[in-house]
């Protein structure tokens, strides 16, 4: 890739402020796509500096006007959907045809759904509260919102931050992850073919950096955050010393639970796709197993066949339906959790690193595991399925409820007042019922526990960026 990418600024390409040079890697390979610089903290203040003057204006215009640029987005990234498609198996390591014909579609589908958020928000009615006076209600924008997003969904999820907060008022400054820009600083250059300068601005750089730069900038009046539990304490500890909000989604430890009584024909391929969709580097994914003990050796014989159909190998390749984890930390990190395992636990298949260049794992399935195991405790965040037995109801909610998260969980019977009982009992932020990873744009997510707080997608996730405004109007 010859091409440069440096932050955009006020609209125009601003290189950072730094000599210093971070490499952009292809996961399939391992092989560098690009060099770029991470941003200085003068370079993460100017970029709120060009949102902050962008907001005054930005923010009066009618919900419909801006309602009208940002629709336009959608059309701009449709087309040029094969440079992203491109961008994103490179950088993300994303298998291409579940990037191009799902994922992506999903984007545009998001920036479409979310562009005519600021014309619907709601608040309470307007009426007479008090004798005498006339209570009103506006949700109005914030101001600058800082965003920051992960790897594992570059371009989704900087869609998921920006086109909201945009529809209803605020202005941005962006920084995705260091190791997956690409996608993120492209959408920002062509958007600001569209937008006014300062609307939408992008730093590049890591957490500690640019990304403490953002987060502690006191002009930020709302973050947006995804990524790990570990880094979103931070990031919600610097935005709660300046009294600002922030908006949490973190990690999750999905459990699906499987009784007896479902079609474990049906169920077993579907939990495999899920647990390996963007080979498992997705806080929804059923890495976690609970199955009655009266199936048990029938669900795990059945998921072992179907881990046969799985394709591993480049992610640009037609064929390949589990691409490669994005680093060399991230596969060593895996690697870590199987090599302690306890000696409980009995690996079905899989379990090795691949051989050949980039960073693949086998798709694993392990079994005997105990509750207080790591690979249970942990969000494995890599293509490891892990599966636990229970005898009732009660053990099995116990165990699905287990754990620190709480984004997600999914329940699998034929008995209807068993699944009604388990979405009411099970915490987490999203239940499925004989189903999982369903997912799209209108579907607000918000995690229990340490999966975070705050709502994203839907009109839920718009109103987030809002505060609310009563105003009193005496009769007299």
């Amino acid at each position: 890739m010859t091409r440069e990418f440096v932050n955009i600024i006020n609209g125009k390409p601003a290189p950072a402020d730094n000599a210093a040079e971070r490499a952009v890697l292809n996961p399939s390979t391992g092989e560098t796509i690009c060099l770029v610089a991470d941003s200085t903290p003068d370079d993460v203040a100017a970029a709120v500096s060009a949102a902050e003057t962008a907001f005054e204006e930005w923010s009066r215009l009618t919900p419909a006007s801006r309602h009208k640029l940002l629709a336009k987005l959608a059309d701009m990234l449709e087309s040029h959907s094969e440079e992203f498609v491109e961008l994103e198996v490179s950088n993300a390591g994303k298998p291409l045809p579940a990037y191009r014909d799902e994922e992506f579609l999903d984007v545009i589908d998001g920036i479409r759904l979310s562009a005519a958020a600021g014309r619907n928000l709601t608040a309470n009615a307007s009426g007479e509260y008090l004798d005498g006076v006339t209570s009103s209600f506006r949700r109005e924008p914030i101001g600058v919102v800082g965003a920051i997003t992960p790897w594992n969904y570059p371009l989704l999820q900087a869609i998921a931050k920006i086109i909201p907060a945009l529809a209803v008022g605020n202005t941005m400054v962006i920084k995705p992850s260091e190791m997956t820009p690409l996608s993120t600083v492209r959408f920002v250059e062509l958007a600001n073919e569209i937008l006014p300068p300062g609307v939408l601005n992008v730093v590049m750089g890591d957490g500690p950096g640019a990304g403490a730069a953002l987060t502690g900038d006191p002009r930020v009046g709302v973050v947006s955050f995804t990524g790990s539990v570990a880094a979103g304490r931070a990031v919600a500890v610097a935005a709660a010393q300046g009294l600002r909000k922030s908006v949490m989604e973190l990690g999750g430890n999905a459990p699906a639970v499987v009784f007896a009584d479902a079609d474990i024909k049906r169920v077993a391929p579907l939990l495999v796709a899920s647990a390996l969709f963007n080979a498992g580097q997705e806080c929804m994914a059923s890495a976690r197993i609970l199955v009655e003990e009266s199936a048990h050796d029938a669900l795990v014989e059945a998921m072992a066949q179907a881990l046969k159909d799985v394709r591993v190998g480049d992610a640009a390749k037609e064929e390949t339906t589990l691409g490669p984890l994005i680093s060399e930390r991230q596969l060593n990190r895996a690697l870590g959790l199987l090599e302690r395992r306890g000696a409980h636990t009995s690996v079905v298949t899989g379990g090795k690193r691949v051989d050949g260049p980039g960073f693949f794992l086998e798709p694993t399935l392990i079994t005997g595991l105990q509750q207080d195991d790591e690979l249970v405790q942990e969000e494995v965040f890599s293509p490891i399925i892990t599966v636990q037995s229970f005898s009732s109801e009660e053990q099995a909610l116990a165990l699905a409820n287990g754990t620190a998260y709480g984004l997600s969980a999914s329940v699998w019977s034929s008995n209807a007042g068993r699944t009604t009982r388990f979405a009411r009992d099970l915490r987490a932020g999203m239940v499925w019922i004989n189903e999982h990873l369903l997912f799209g744009p209108d579907c607000a997510v918000n995690g229990f526990g340490e999966s975070g707080f705050g709502v994203e997608n839907g009109l839920m996730g718009a109103t987030e960026f809002t505060r609310l405004k009563h105003v009193l109007a005496s009769h007299s």
